[in-house]
């Protein structure tokens, strides 16, 4: 499938299209910062929660994709939806790999995705008022998530500290396209909900219930993925935060979760304020994956061309040079 049509009309802080990326995992160790299994469990939590969340997004957000009345927000809803639908595959992969290196991880997504699956279902017995009220939540919801997403990906762009850690490029760049791409459409969930919502009261609420949920979630993976690490019996610490803060290998806890939560609290806020398209745009058209994926489209492309080209202009029997 061709993934190079942008949209005609390109408004910042929305997806232009998905890259549909691939990783080679075979050469990736289990402690991919090496030394470091805190900083590494760290950041594969994410690989445990990302794939169900952004399968809620998708839900969501093509619920709501039919009250938009604004053409050019309502363009964008299928780039998004293709792009976190590609972003789920290539977490659910990495878990693949960690059980081929002897985490298996699926007894903390089962009990991930039956506690999510109760926010994130519809319930069309309900009246539909509160069906639409429903919707509303989950949109406040994943709205507050994406900032997160947001501010993560412009952390993972920004900072060289898991560079200079001698970080596994194959896994740095995955987590880096990842960010890229959440830059790229960080707008799109937010002014969804502006248009089809927008209660100030419903958004705050939402994300001071999902700060805390998503450090829960966040940290409690850390601790399953360290407790079934088989090469360590070390136990995830705030100390050990701490110390990869310091570092430059993960964001700080009150940068992230405290100062970013207060930004998005103002009445104003607005995610554009919060990272740089061109930043994002810069790094995906380096990105090893990103570019790789460009040109198997690209390729995609031409061999579509060639072929409609021979079907309109099939050469003649008998009528061929000698």
């Amino acid at each position: 499938m061709v993934e190079l049509e942008d949209l005609e009309v390109h408004h910042d802080g929305y997806p232009t299209h998905r890259r549909k990326v691939r990783f080679d995992w075979s050469n990736t160790p289990l402690h991919w910062v090496p030394d470091d299994p805190f900083v590494t469990h760290f950041w594969n939590a994410l690989h445990l929660f990302l794939p169900e969340g952004e399968r809620g997004f998708i839900k969501a957000v093509n619920e709501a994709a039919p009250l938009v009345d604004d053409p050019d927000l309502t363009a964008p809803i299928k780039a998004f939806v293709q792009q976190e639908a590609w972003h789920a595959w290539a977490h659910r992969v990495v878990q693949d790999h960690l059980a081929e290196q002897g985490i298996d991880t699926e007894p903390y997504t089962d009990k991930l995705r039956k506690w999510l699956s109760r926010g994130t279902n519809q319930h069309p017995g309900w009246p539909t008022r509160l069906q639409r009220w429903w919707l509303y939540r989950r949109l406040a919801d994943v709205a507050a998530l994406e900032h997160f997403t947001a501010m993560l990906g412009q952390w993972w762009i920004q900072n060289r500290g898991l560079d200079y850690a001698g970080t596994d490029p194959v896994m740095l760049d995955l987590l880096r396209w990842h960010g890229a791409e959440e830059v790229e459409h960080r707008s799109l969930v937010f002014d969804v909900y502006q248009n089809v919502c927008g209660n100030y009261p419903l958004r705050a609420l939402a994300m001071l219930f999902n700060a805390p949920a998503f450090l829960f979630g966040w940290f409690a993976g850390v601790r399953f993925l360290m407790a079934h690490d088989p090469t360590t019996t070390a136990k995830p610490r705030l100390r050990d935060w701490l110390r990869a803060t310091r570092q430059y290998l993960v964001p700080g806890p009150w940068s992230l979760f405290v100062i970013g939560t207060l930004r998005y609290l103002r009445p104003g806020h607005h995610p554009s304020t919060e990272a740089s398209t061109q930043m994002a745009m810069d790094y995906l058209a380096q990105s090893p994956a990103a570019r790789a994926a460009r040109q198997a489209a690209q390729a995609d492309q031409r061999s579509g061309s060639a072929e409609n080209d021979a079907s309109e202009n099939p050469v003649q029997e008998g009528h061929g040079y000698h």
